[in-house]
């Protein structure tokens, strides 16, 4: 009795040795940033693209920064962050315009999957639309998240600029992200 009392409690520690990180402890060990603020969580092919902010020091002073991370995995699988870790911040009146890509590669070095995306905050309160477009200048709508008093957008595809629009579709600012 002893014996499979042993078994079984070597057995459970072996199992829960294994366990999968969650998407919370991928989050807070994973991404080399403090995560101040999710904005938005994107499901794609084998995983998510997170867009949080940051407070970083830009050399002069704190300041918020958006960033970007690409996590695989899932729920059942756990989680792991894939992405090339860094953070951007500019000072815009209207509205900043960031690009990125995450490339995900199988163990043999295969790409797997192609994630670009482009993302932004809005700040100026007469931007009621956002768009954006790549190469061939067609423009498609972006989403717009609402977090507290700020609002982003967010957008998969290979996009390189935005635009802002009024409420009667009127263009405030069109941006290339450089």
């Amino acid at each position: 009795m002893k014996q499979k009392l042993f078994l079984l409690a070597a057995a459970f520690l072996m199992l829960s040795g294994c366990s999968t990180a969650t998407m919370g402890q991928a989050i807070d060990n994973g991404i080399p940033f403090n995560v101040k603020e999710v904005l938005h969580k994107e499901k794609v092919k084998d995983g998510v693209v997170l867009l949080y902010l940051t407070q970083q020091n830009d050399g002069q002073k704190e300041v918020e920064a958006m960033a970007a991370a690409y996590l695989k995995g899932s729920d059942k699988k756990g989680w792991k962050n894939e992405g090339h870790n860094h953070w951007e911040h500019y000072e815009n009146e209207h509205m900043t315009v960031y690009t990125d890509t995450f490339y995900d590669y199988d163990k043999e070095g295969k790409l797997e999957n192609r994630l670009p995306i482009i993302f932004g905050e809005i700040q100026s309160g007469d931007i009621k639309k956002v768009e954006v477009a790549g190469k061939e200048e067609k423009f498609e709508e972006a989403a717009i998240i609402k977090k507290e008093n700020k609002r982003y957008y967010f957008k998969m595809g290979d996009f390189h600029t935005a635009r802002g629009l009024s409420a009667e579709g009127k263009e405030i600012i069109k941006k290339k992200k450089n």
